[in-house]
Formats: C-alpha cells, structure tokens, sequence
C-alpha cells in the first residue's frame, strides 16, 4: 500500500506541476517576493528588513492559501467525475490507498512551493546583507497551517464541488487563528469569564494555528501588516505568544486525521 501511495503521489506531482493554474500563482507569488525585496531595498535601517518581512508574510498568508485551497479543492471531485480516479482504482489500488496518493501529490506540490518561496526570501535578505533564518521558520509554519486548510479542502472534494471545498479550506483557517487569537485573550485575561470554558475547550480539541516567533514579535510592533495584523479584544491590545512544540505536534496529528479521513469518505463516493 505505501508503494502504491508513493506511486500515485509521484504522478499527481508531476501532473500539478505542468498545470497553467499552478504555475500562474506560483510565479506571480515569487514575484510579489522579488518585489518585496526590490522596496525593502530602497528603505533604510530596521525599515528595511521590515519591508521585505512585511511583503514576504503577506505572500506566505495569501499565496498560501490560494495554492492549498486550489490543490486540495482538485484532489477528487471533477477527477472523479471524469473518470480519472475511477482508472486508478481499477488497477487494483484500493480507494483509500489511492486517496491517500492523490493528496500526498499535493502535499508534496505544496512543499515545493513553499520550499521556494522560502529559498527567495532567503536571497532577498542575503541581497540586503544578512540571511534573515527566522523568516524560513515562519515560512516552514505557515506550511503547516496550509496544510490543514490543504487536507481539509481534500476531506471536501469528496462529496462536494471544487469551489465549496476551496471555501472550506479557508474557513478552516481561520477557525484555526481564531482560536489561537481567543486563547490568547482569555489568557490575558480580556474576555468575560463565560467563554473562557468554551475557547479553553475548543483550543485543547480542535488544531491550532501555528504562530512563528517572527510573526508574534512583528504582530506585537504592529509591522506585520496583511500577514499578523495588530490583535485588539474589547479595546485592549493583546500579544500572541509564538506556538510552543506541542501545538506543533497536535496541528500535525491532525493533518494525519484528515489524511485518513478522506481515504475513509473516497469508499463511500460513486466513481465515474
């Protein structure tokens, strides 16, 4: 089954690869990067790495969520309408092995997207002087938040169309930062009393967004822009705290159990 997997994952990688939509928003988000580091140029002193962090986080937030919502809202729908899936069952894989293949595809796309984007917004801090690590964390978490809405539009694309299971994906999401940005105002203390239960609860069960380092301290100064706007809850500016290793850990367990569960729902759908 893992071969299969790997098999069938290799493929749809390949396949996303040669894909117009794909690659228009791949190259238009590096040129928001390449952009971003031609401002920040032209800026001085902390501005500088500002600007460049500011336009590269925006690019994580944004072109994240059109390449995982668009990967992950294809994964079976109109393939499986149009017979696609429904072949690679007939070889003799099984439906879970090759839902589970289909999204390891995309898993994949998704890694070499952001493996890219990260590797110029490397060179872009290189350009100004100094290689700028901390923004390779924040892209390397932004990954794995693109990864529940990913697997979440897949879990969708099941039953439902591509555009309602892209809505979904970013729904997810932003449940996700919610309740990070709710845990982090009942824990200063900000929110009345009778929803502290609810958030405590809600943020112990479901996944969380991961925050980086970077983005707590560029949200904390207000510069973080699109990506990390300041937090405001009842007229009191509250901090979010960068995510510990077990926020970490548990979001990725997650990402496992969305995995599975689209194998589990491909054995209900009607193949063409």
């Amino acid at each position: 089954m893992i071969g299969a997997i790997g098999v069938i994952g290799s493929t749809e990688f390949r396949a996303l690869l040669r894909r117009r939509w794909f690659l228009v928003i791949v190259a238009a988000s590096a040129a928001l990067i390449i952009a971003g580091a031609i401002v920040a140029i032209l800026q001085d002193g902390f501005m500088r790495a500002d600007t460049l962090r500011g336009w590269v986080l925006a690019v994580y937030l944004l072109g994240g969520l059109a390449v995982a919502t668009s990967l992950g809202a294809s994964t079976v729908n109109r393939d499986g309408d149009g017979g696609w899936v429904g072949m690679q069952v007939a070889t003799g894989v099984g439906r879970p092995a090759v839902a589970l293949g289909r999204a390891w595809g995309r898993v994949l796309a998704l890694c070499a997207v952001f493996g890219a984007w990260i590797a110029l917004a490397l060179i872009g801090g290189f350009i100004q002087g100094a290689v700028d690590w901390d923004l390779a964390v924040a892209g390397l978490a932004m990954l794995e938040n693109m990864l529940v809405v990913l697997l979440v539009a897949a879990l969708c694309s099941v039953p439902l169309g591509p555009v309602a299971s892209g809505v979904f994906g970013v729904l997810a999401y932003i449940f996700m930062q919610s309740l990070v940005n709710l845990s982090s105002a009942v824990e200063a203390g900000v929110l009345g009393t009778a929803w502290s239960g609810v958030i405590r609860t809600f943020y112990l069960v479901f996944p969380r967004a991961i925050v980086s380092p970077l983005v707590s301290e560029l949200q904390a100064r207000d510069v973080a822009a699109l990506a990390a706007p300041r937090l405001e809850v009842n007229g009191n500016v509250v901090f979010v705290q960068p995510s510990s290793w077990g926020t970490v850990i548990w979001t990725l367990a997650w990402c496992v159990l969305l995995a599975f569960a689209t194998a589990g729902a491909l054995r209900k759908r009607a193949l063409s």
